[in-house]
């Protein structure tokens, strides 16, 4: 038996054929354009920056990037973090989030771990106030919370230095990069692990050849970084201080006197180079009790390798280098 189909139903098939391509076509069309879409519309030129803190689940990831306004179409989003097993992938860190990225490219770069990393440079002779503050001016970490792991256990272990009391001097001088992420403890062994690497096992053995103790070496480092900036006179100002030693002089540094005060305006007077303060090298013989500054690895240098000279005294001249006398004579005429 032969079906006859006549023009008007020829008609209406070609019509709902036409139709059905038609929807698929429109539905793949927003399926195209959602999946493509930039999460913000409004201002895709922009960007947002979110933080997302060690240990975030993924809902509380979620819920920062939709008080961003960057949550366009959830059920897309849900959908992929899925299929991207995000949940398990998330990564801790501060993100720049691009407007004109899409869903996906969203989600692909939380799990990248390409996170802002903010550079900071700690100067070399830096004392850990100065380090604190500087760090908080950075909006890198809090000033109080530094200050007040100064003398943490955990931290001072980490010097590989045993009966330390204070993290003064291990904050090694160095370009770092940190997340906003990092915690105020984590910055800090960042720093002490820097020293270790550059205090390595020769510049032990070095310390033990010329009869110092590691934090000794440290301590007088100190002292030569905030005595000088200029590199080729760091090693005569060490030598300097090893003579003086070595014959039982007082160091008679104004940078220790300076560090053991409280009330330091800018202005060192005669009445403050007799204040009797543990920090005084012109009251008190041998090395202060702490280092009073962070030295750089040419101060750690120059009191392991000093000039191999007989000179017992320094003064600043104004371009910033010294002149050094073997004699009190000469330093007076100086």
């Amino acid at each position: 038996m032969k079906l006859f189909i006549t023009n008007k139903q020829k008609l209406l098939l070609a019509g709902l054929f036409i139709l059905g391509v038609s929807c698929m076509v429109a539905v793949a069309g927003y399926i195209y354009q959602i999946y493509y879409s930039p999460i913000m519309s409004s201002a895709p030129d922009g960007n947002s920056v979110i933080l997302i803190p060690r240990g975030s689940t993924f809902d509380s990831v979620t819920a920062r990037i939709r008080k961003k306004g960057l949550l366009p179409y959830p059920r897309l989003y849900d959908y992929l973090a899925e299929k991207l097993k995000v949940h398990s992938r998330i990564q801790a860190g501060e993100f720049k989030i691009q407007h004109n990225w899409n869903t996906s490219e969203l989600l692909q770069y939380l799990i990248s771990g390409k996170s802002i990393r903010h550079r900071i440079t700690i100067p070399e002779g830096e004392n850990y106030l100065q380090i604190a503050e500087r760090l908080q001016l950075a909006e890198i970490a809090d000033k109080d919370v530094i200050l007040s792991l100064k003398d943490d256990p955990e931290l001072l272990a980490k010097t590989g230095i045993p009966d330390m009391t204070t993290l003064e001097g291990f904050l090694f001088p160095e370009t770092y990069f940190f997340s906003r992420v990092d915690t105020e403890r984590q910055i800090l062994s960042a720093m002490i692990t820097q020293y270790r690497r550059v205090f390595n096992a020769d510049f032990q053995k070095r310390a033990k050849e010329i009869g110092m103790s590691e934090y000794k070496v440290l301590t007088l480092a100190s002292i030569v970084e905030k005595e000088t900036g200029i590199d080729s006179d760091r090693p005569k100002i060490a030598s300097v201080f090893h003579n003086r030693l070595k014959r039982r002089m007082r160091l008679d540094s104004d940078p220790t006197v300076i560090y053991g005060l409280s009330d330091f305006n800018g202005n060192l007077t005669r009445k403050h180079l007799r204040k009797p303060t543990p920090y005084n090298t012109y009251t008190k013989y041998g090395l202060p009790p702490s280092p009073i500054s962070n030295p750089g690895r040419a101060s750690l240098q120059s009191v392991l390798y000093p000039a191999d000279k007989k000179f017992l005294y320094f003064v600043g001249r104004g371009d910033g280098s010294s002149k050094f006398s073997k004699t009190l004579r000469e330093h007076n005429k100086a």
